[in-house]
């Protein structure tokens, strides 16, 4: 009879697995076939197992923002990253598209850093990241990022778009850099204006301060006479 119970857990055991295995693989195919509300119930399942395959994590997070839910989708994936390996940069490339869809630009250069960071060769994070970066107004950043997006991705077909963007960047960059240059020389000349009508101001103060004296002392010389004047008879 023991035999027999262990041989029905067992027969359960291999049941569940493959019913999560199954889950995943039909999840995965209507993922694939771009159908994220029916793939979405099979990877919440495939998830919800100990051991998940960190694909389905991936795959639930993308399902979550084809879908608008971005704040799920976010859950979705720093649950994935807690035991992910082989997927990291996925999980943390996705986390940075959400955060990018929700205006959290600076947070998504975050993200796009740590996909990096697992993955120097991570080409579309890179791209992303420029994309950030032009938000935030890093524009040096940004420039650098484009241009490793081109490096690791010659022959995209995005490289004429891309190389529009730098040049429109370093434009502006080179636009800023002489409207600083120009702003600090007006800077100067208004300091050196101010300082020499200030020395004149003080030049003029004095001069007028050694007429008054000398007109004082003048004055003070007149009555100092002691004697009183006569007149001759």
């Amino acid at each position: 009879m023991r035999e027999k119970r262990l041989s029905v857990a067992c027969a359960l055991a291999v049941a569940a697995s493959l019913a999560w295995a199954g889950s995943l693989e039909d999840g995965e195919r209507l993922f694939r076939e771009d159908k994220p509300a029916q793939a979405a119930p099979l990877l919440e399942r495939a998830v919800a197992e100990s051991g998940a395959d960190e694909r389905a994590w991936v795959y639930l997070g993308v399902c979550y923002i084809q879908l608008g839910k971005l704040d799920q989708a976010a859950a979705v994936l720093r649950k994935g990253l807690s035991s992910a390996i082989r997927y990291k940069q996925d999980l943390y490339y996705n986390l940075g598209v959400v955060f990018v869809l929700q205006g959290k630009n600076a947070f998504a250069v975050d993200m796009f850093g740590e996909a990096i960071g697992a993955d120097a060769t991570y080409s579309p994070a890179y791209l992303h990241r420029a994309n950030a970066r032009v938000n935030t107004k890093d524009y040096a950043g940004a420039v650098a990022d484009y241009r490793r997006f081109l490096d690791l991705e010659p022959g995209s077909a995005k490289r004429p778009q891309v190389e529009q963007i730098i040049k429109l960047l370093e434009a502006n960059a080179a636009e800023a850099a002489r409207l600083a240059a120009e702003a600090e020389a007006k800077r100067l000349a208004d300091e050196a204006a101010k300082k020499a009508l200030m020395d004149q101001m003080a030049a003029s103060l004095k001069e007028s301060a050694d007429e008054t004296k000398s007109v004082s002392a003048g004055a003070g010389s007149v009555q100092g006479y002691g004697d009183e004047l006569k007149l001759d008879e």
